[in-house]
């Protein structure tokens, strides 16, 4: 009979830590659509974010720039400059609302958050299980990966899925 309940148990258990990133999501897009920044901050980890977005940032300007001289020289700071800008509350709900946003930059104070673009489930294509600890979201034009933490789900990166859209555009070219 102790055996029952402690199958019960660990099976009650699984099911809640599965629900648990899906709800946590549900919980990140309401405090995206309130735009409430301690809430969101609370649920982003930021070090990582930073880091992923640099990552990125670097390897999508070294592709168009290798040619270019002033980029050793200018490169890394201008895009410590765009990373200080995006890796805000702000800046994050930007770039999930609007992936392309990157493309118009634009001064980190003319940042707001983002009203009804959110609440538009229809964006999420689907959302896993890529690990034990990580959970991603792909919506349209970004991929949110979250990481379970001694604190709860919170969102380590954002991989803006850049590649995907320029093969897509090239089809388009070649189909003309």
């Amino acid at each position: 009979m102790k055996f029952r309940w402690l199958v019960l148990m660990v099976v009650f258990l699984l099911l809640i830590y599965g629900a648990s990133p899906y709800f946590s999501f549900w919980r990140f897009t309401a405090a995206l659509r309130s735009g409430d920044s301690v809430a969101l901050s609370s649920r982003m980890d930021f070090p990582a974010i930073r880091g992923s977005l640099k990552k990125q940032l670097v390897a999508r300007f070294a592709q168009r720039t290798a040619t270019h001289k002033w980029w050793n020289d200018v490169g890394p700071s201008l895009i410590d400059t765009i990373i200080d800008a995006y890796v805000t509350p702000e800046g994050i709900a930007a770039l999930i609302s609007n992936p392309e946003v990157l493309k118009n930059l634009r001064h980190p104070q003319e940042f707001r958050f983002p009203t009804g673009k959110i609440e538009d489930s229809s964006k999420v294509k689907h959302a896993f299980f890529t690990g034990p600890r990580t959970f991603v979201v792909d919506r349209e034009g970004i991929k949110l990966r979250f990481r379970f933490t001694a604190l709860g789900w919170k969102l380590y990166d954002l991989d803006l899925v850049w590649e995907r859209r320029s093969n897509s555009s090239s089809t388009n070219e070649i189909a003309r």
